[in-house]
C-alpha cells in the first residue's frame, strides 16, 4: 500500500490520482453521505507526498516555510468579482480586507513580517477564475478572498493537492467539507432557517401558511443550500412552500413573482443577486403582493435603496446576514466604520467592508498560530485552521470557531431592514438570532 501511495506521488499526475482513489474511498462508504472523512484522507496523503523543497525550505532555524513568505513578507490572494453581478459588494470585501491588513502592519505585521495582498478580478467567471488561480497559487501562502461557489468549486482538487487554504466569499454549506476551505460566518441555509423562524416569531407567519421561493435554475451559486434551508424550516414548522425559479439570463423576475403570488404566499425567500432582487422587488409592488420578503445578504446592496424602490425595500424587506451591518452601534463595527471613512473616503461602503474585514482577522488569527508553532508550510497552516477555538470581533459576528471540519463557524444570524439614512443601507432587528430550527438541521 505505501508502495502506491509513493508511486502517485510521484507521477505527473501528482495528487490526481489520490484525489480518484479518495473517491473510489468515498463510493465505498455506503451510508456514510459526508464527504468529510474522504476529504481528511486525501488531504492527509497529500501532505505525506508533500510539496518539496517549498515547504521544507526554512526561513530561518527552526522555522518552516512555505510559498508566499518570505524573511519580511506574507503574500495572501484575493480573487474577486469586481466587474460582474456581484462587483459591488466584491469591492467592499476587499476594502475590508485591506483595512485589516493596514491594522496589522501598523501593529508590526505578522510573526515580523509585514502582510501584503495579490488582487485579482475574475467578473464572476469561473474558467477566468481557475486560471487566475493557477497563475497566483505559487505566490501565495493563502487565498484571503475567493467569490463564488463555482470558482470554488473548480479549483477544489486543485486545493486539495496543492494544500493551501481558501476563505471563499460564499456561504454554501457543502464548501464545509472541504479541509482547506474557510467558511467565515452561517451557511445560505442555516441563515434562511432563521429567517423564516424569526418571521413566525414576529407573527408574520402562521401555521399552514405557504412560504414562496425564488431562485434562479441555473444560477448554483447558493440556491440550492437556501432551498434545502426553507425546505427543512417549513417542515418543521407547519408551514408549506412554493417553489419557483428563472434563467438567469432573463433580468425579470415578475413571472416567478406572479407564480408565487398565485400560490397566494405569504412570505417570500430569494435567492438572487442585487439586480435580480430589484426587478423581484418591484414586481411584488406592482402585483400588490405586500408580503414579507427575506434575502440573504449577496442579493442586497446599498444601491437598492434608490429611487421608489427604497420605499419597498423599507416596508417589506428583511436581509440575513451572521455580520453585522456597517456602522452598526456595536464597537467592532464602529471602529471598522471610522477605520472606512479615513481610508476610502470616497467609498460606498455596505456591510461586505465588514465581512471583509472579518475574514482577515480570522486568516490573521490562523497565521498567528503558526507563527507560534513557528511553521508557515501550507501543512502547518492547516494544522493552525484548525487549532482556532475562537475569534472575538468586537461583536461583529458571534465567536467564530474552526475547530471542527463540516460545522459552520457560527450559527446565529443578523436580521437586518433596509434604511435609506443607514450608512450602508442596513439596521439591525434582531442582534445575532438563532432559531429552533437550525439546531435541530445541525449546519
Amino acid at each position: 500500500m505505501a508502495e502506491k501511495w509513493s508511486r502517485d506521488c510521484r507521477s505527473d499526475d501528482g495528487g490526481g490520482k489520490l484525489l480518484r482513489t479518495v473517491g473510489r474511498l468515498d463510493v465505498k462508504l455506503s451510508g456514510f453521505t459526508s464527504r468529510v472523512l474522504p476529504l481528511f484522507v486525501a488531504a492527509s496523503l497529500l501532505a505525506a507526498c508533500g510539496r518539496g523543497g517549498i515547504d521544507a525550505a526554512n526561513l530561518s532555524e527552526g522555522f518552516r516555510g512555505g510559498p508566499g513568505v518570505t524573511q519580511d513578507k506574507i503574500y495572501l490572494g484575493v480573487l474577486s468579482d469586481l466587474s460582474g453581478p456581484f462587483a459591488s459588494g466584491g469591492k467592499n470585501v476587499t476594502e475590508g480586507n485591506r483595512l485589516f491588513v493596514d491594522k496589522v502592519n501598523s501593529a508590526g505585521g505578522i510573526c515580523g513580517r509585514k502582510v501584503e495582498l495579490v488582487v485579482r478580478d475574475h467578473g464572476f467567471d469561473a474558467d477566468k477564475g481557475r486560471a487566475e488561480y493557477l497563475s497566483l497559487e505559487p505566490q501565495v501562502l493563502g487565498f484571503v478572498q475567493l467569490v463564488g461557489a463555482k470558482v470554488a468549486r473548480s479549483i477544489e482538487d486543485d486545493m486539495l493537492h496543492q494544500q493551501i487554504l481558501v476563505a471563499p466569499t460564499s456561504w454554501k454549506s457543502a464548501l464545509l467539507d472541504n479541509p482547506y476551505m474557510m467558511v467565515v460566518g452561517a451557511t445560505y441555509k442555516v441563515d434562511v432557517m432563521n429567517g423564516i423562524e424569526y418571521l413566525m416569531r414576529q407573527g408574520l407567519l402562521t401555521r399552514g401558511d405557504t412560504v414562496g421561493h425564488l431562485r434562479i435554475s441555473d444560477e448554483d451559486e447558493y440556491g440550492d443550500d437556501a432551498i434545502s434551508g426553507s425546505t427543512f424550516a417549513v417542515r418543521q414548522l407547519g408551514l408549506n412552500l412554493a417553489k419557483a425559479a428563472l434563467k438567469d439570463a432573463d433580468p425579470d423576475m415578475s413571472p416567478g413573482i406572479a407564480s408565487l403570488r398565485e400560490a397566494g404566499v405569504k412570505a417570500i425567500v430569494l435567492s438572487t443577486n442585487p439586480r435580480q432582487t430589484a426587478s423581484a422587488v418591484a414586481a411584488a409592488a406592482q402585483l400588490g403582493l405586500t408580503v414579507p420578503i427575506i434575502i440573504n445578504n449577496p442579493g442586497f446592496a446599498p444601491e437598492l435603496l434608490q429611487g421608489p424602490l427604497a420605499t419597498v425595500m423599507e416596508r417589506q424587506v428583511f436581509v440575513l446576514s451572521s455580520v453585522a451591518p456597517f456602522d452598526a452601534a456595536i464597537a467592532g463595527p464602529r471602529q471598522i466604520a471610522a477605520a472606512y471613512r479615513s481610508t476610502f473616503p470616497q467609498g460606498t461602503p455596505s456591510m461586505a467592508v465588514n465581512y471583509g474585514y472579518l475574514v482577515g482577522l480570522s486568516f490573521g488569527a490562523v497565521l498567528k498560530r503558526a507563527c507560534e508553532r513557528k511553521d508557515f508550510s501550507r501543512e502547518g497552516v492547516l494544522k493552525a485552521f484548525r487549532e482556532v477555538e475562537s475569534v472575538e470581533s468586537g461583536g461583529m459576528s458571534v465567536p467564530l470557531r474552526f475547530s471542527i471540519t463540516g460545522r459552520p463557524s457560527a450559527t446565529r444570524t443578523f436580521v437586518l431592514r433596509p434604511d435609506v439614512k443607514a450608512a450602508g443601507g442596513l439596521t439591525v432587528v434582531a442582534d445575532q438570532f438563532e432559531s429552533e430550527v437550525s439546531r435541530k438541521a445541525g449546519r
